[in-house]
């Protein structure tokens, strides 16, 4: 299990792919042809997040695209203030240590 600097930096990460998705999807909205993507949040072995993108059948609905948005925004914050949290708690164990 990795820890939770790896985990929250990991989600990051996956958060970051999942906004370029949803960015892609909104600039492509009157593209002709154009069928949106989706990324799923998937758990991987050590414990973290993995973002797996896949292919929709549909076009792109934008009020579905804000959500995403919304939520990605959500999850990058509460991922980042984790590491900020463990950033702090490692500083206050060397604190006490030193």
């Amino acid at each position: 299990m990795a820890d939770i600097s790896g985990i929250a930096t990991g989600a990051l990460a996956a958060y970051g792919v999942r906004q370029a998705v949803t960015a892609n999807n909104i600039a492509n909205l009157n593209s002709p042809g154009f069928k949106a993507s989706n990324t799923v949040m998937k758990e991987n072995r050590e414990g973290g997040v993995d973002a797996v993108v896949t292919q929709c059948p549909d076009s792109v609905d934008l009020s579905k695209e804000a959500v995403d948005m919304l939520e990605t925004a959500n999850g990058y914050g509460a991922n980042l203030k984790a590491l900020q949290v463990s950033d702090r708690m490692a500083k206050d164990l060397l604190d006490i240590m030193g």
